[in-house]
Order: C-alpha cells, then sequence, then structure tokens
C-alpha cells in the first residue's frame, strides 16, 4: 500500500428507505476513526504512537508499590464523530443500531494466536495459558475524574494527545491519559465497560473481581483458524452485538450524543521484564491513524434505523405491531418491545406504544 489517507476521517452517510413501513435508515462508512490513542501509563509518545498494544499485567498487578496496575493494563482507544451523519439529539429512543462492525489491521507478526471466543475468569487464574491463546475483545469507552468525551478536531494535532476533556478546564485539560502521578488500578481517566444494565461498570479488573463482563464484540480473523498464529497486516473484526440490550444501549446513546468511543483491550500477556508483568508478549498491536497509509485504520461501518417515540420493533411506524412485539418479548430487556428504551419489556412499554399511536 502507498497512497496515504488524509488526516482527516471520511464518511458516507446515505438516508434510505428500508422494506419496513418507510424506516428511515442512516448507514455510515469511516475509514479513519476521529481519535485513536494508546491508553498505557507508559506510552512514550502520547496519542502519536503508529500502532497500540493490548495486553495484560496479570501477574504482576502490585509488584512495585506504591505501583497497582489494571489488569488490563495497555489498551486502545478508538472514536468516531458521528454527528455529521447521524442526526444528534433525538434521544435513545430515537436510534435503533441494527449493525455495526470495527475493523482493526494487526501490526505484528505472528506474536500472538487467534481465539475468537470468550474466556472466563476462572481460567485466567493463576497464570493459567490457553492452547489457543486468549481473545482480544471490544467494549464501550467511559471516563471517571471530571473527564468527558467530547468532538475530536483532525486538523489540531495535539487534541490526539487528549481524547476528552476536564470539565473544569477544556483549554488546557492538564495530563494526557494515564491513572495519575502513580500507576494505579482503578483510576484511570478512560476505562472499558461492558455498559451492564446501563451502568459504567470498569471491567478492568474482571479477573481479580471474579466476574464475566460481557464484551460487545470479540475479534475474528476471517479464514484463520482457533489458536494459529496471527499474520501481519490481517484485518480483525469486531461485530457487535446489537441485539445485546447494554451494548445497544450504549450505542444508542453514542447516536444521541454524536460520539461513540470504544475501548479494544486483552488479558492477553506481556512480555517478562518489559514493564507490564511476567508471561510470553504473546499480546495483539494495531496500527494507529499516524502509520498514515490508506487501508491500515481503524474503520467503522454501522447502520442505524431512525425510530420514533413508542416505536418497539424500529419498524418506523408505532402500531399494532408494535404491541405483538411488546408482548412477544414480555419481561425481556430488549432492544425488541423495550418502546420507553428503560431496559425493560413490560406495561409501561404497552403505554408507550398507545401514547404515540400512528406516530411514524
Amino acid at each position: 500500500m502507498t497512497n496515504f489517507a488524509p488526516r482527516t476521517a471520511r464518511f458516507l452517510a446515505i438516508a434510505l428507505l428500508t422494506g419496513q413501513a418507510g424506516a428511515q435508515t442512516v448507514v455510515v462508512t469511516a475509514d479513519q476513526p476521529s481519535i485513536d490513542r494508546w491508553v498505557y501509563p507508559f506510552g512514550s509518545s502520547p496519542g502519536y504512537e503508529f500502532d497500540a498494544k493490548a495486553f495484560s499485567a496479570l501477574g504482576q498487578e502490585n509488584a512495585f508499590p506504591p505501583l497497582s496496575f489494571d489488569q488490563r493494563d495497555a489498551q486502545m482507544l478508538v472514536g468516531f464523530d458521528l454527528d455529521s451523519d447521524v442526526p444528534p439529539g433525538r434521544g435513545m429512543c430515537g436510534y435503533r443500531v441494527t449493525s455495526a462492525v470495527l475493523t482493526l489491521v494487526v501490526s505484528n507478526d505472528r506474536v500472538f494466536k487467534h481465539d475468537p471466543t470468550f474466556d472466563e475468569w476462572p481460567t485466567y487464574q493463576n497464570g493459567a495459558a490457553d492452547a489457543d491463546g486468549r481473545p482480544v475483545e471490544l467494549y464501550g469507552a467511559a471516563f471517571r475524574n471530571g473527564w468527558t468525551a467530547c468532538a475530536i478536531d483532525a486538523g489540531t494535532p495535539s487534541l490526539n494527545q487528549f481524547p476528552c476533556y476536564y470539565e473544569g478546564d477544556p483549554a488546557n485539560p492538564g495530563p494526557p491519559f494515564g491513572p495519575g502521578a502513580f500507576p494505579t488500578s482503578d483510576t484511570r481517566h478512560v476505562y472499558p465497560t461492558d455498559f451492564a444494565e446501563r451502568v459504567e461498570r470498569d471491567v478492568s479488573n474482571n479477573v481479580r473481581d471474579q466476574f464475566d463482563p460481557s464484551p460487545f464484540a470479540v475479534g475474528q480473523v476471517a479464514g484463520l483458524a482457533t489458536g494459529a498464529p496471527v499474520p501481519v497486516d490481517s484485518e480483525m473484526t469486531f461485530t457487535l452485538n446489537v441485539n445485546d440490550a447494554d451494548a445497544q444501549a450504549f450505542l444508542r446513546r453514542a447516536c444521541d450524543s454524536g460520539l461513540l468511543r470504544l475501548m479494544v483491550t486483552s488479558l492477553q500477556p506481556a512480555s517478562s521484564g518489559g514493564g507490564g508483568g511476567p508471561g510470553t508478549g504473546a499480546f495483539a498491536s494495531f496500527y494507529c491513524k499516524e502509520i498514515g497509509v490508506e487501508g491500515l485504520s481503524a474503520r467503522l461501518s454501522m447502520s442505524v434505523r431512525l425510530t420514533p417515540p413508542g416505536d418497539s420493533n424500529a419498524s418506523g411506524t408505532v402500531d399494532f405491531a408494535d404491541i405483538t412485539t411488546t408482548l412477544t418479548n414480555w419481561g425481556g430487556a430488549g432492544p425488541n418491545g423495550d418502546a420507553n428504551c428503560d431496559g425493560a419489556v413490560n406495561f409501561s412499554d404497552i403505554t408507550e406504544v398507545l401514547s404515540n399511536w400512528g406516530a411514524g
């Protein structure tokens, strides 16, 4: 590849009529992110890396007091500004994301194995290895310590160092991402979340805390066998589970704000003696947009159906079919049947449908 991509993301948005009662769908394709960043406390060039690595600090979390690392130690933040393509401010019920795929390109050659399935937390205990490697997982990005997501002006390179703003002084956001003066767990400004029951639960230390998070997607390399080493320049795709109520709620919120921020993370082992903990160093690395080569940056493909209030089946019209959908999914978490987007399919959704009868 020799063609250099522009530094700004190119978006294509097409409004079209689907076959479902005139529902309008916006198809968004971005061949470059608005922001990508290696989220690692010891990154030497914050915001300007050619690639971003994803590895864990399992077995070394508290090796150097007062330092204490998150188990998901090195991660990749990927962001897309959607507001020029998906109309923001419609409220969460104004959107139904029907598909979303993130594509990354691997920058290291046959260093880690292809594991396309989620591994439960007990399998990581006591430094256990896995014959088919460890998966790369995708979550939403959440913020703390007064930091928030912000729109990125790709023409202002310095902003890539600060992919969120500190609310106290947006013009001077302070240090780049990191846990502060000393790296400590559970404190970094941006962290991965599975948005469980619409709560920004931090999944950085799920092995320590003994729970299984629900990733939005697990990375897949088409045509590559499970356990096979992943070649350089392989495309790893993350097909988000848009039928999961929590993932759908996160994506709907992103559409409403115009800012989609995702975290690529893994519990693959860091290399021994390299500052990231003991291990084989069999971890994934992905190109950042700073590499400047067309086709190597993170890419997003997403379809968003614009829906009226009360539209429990995302058809674009509120009618008897929405009553049927709500009754069929009664007692579930949605998104099908959840007419008021509160994460529960119950009698209040029937009321929402009736209150908005005929809309669309």
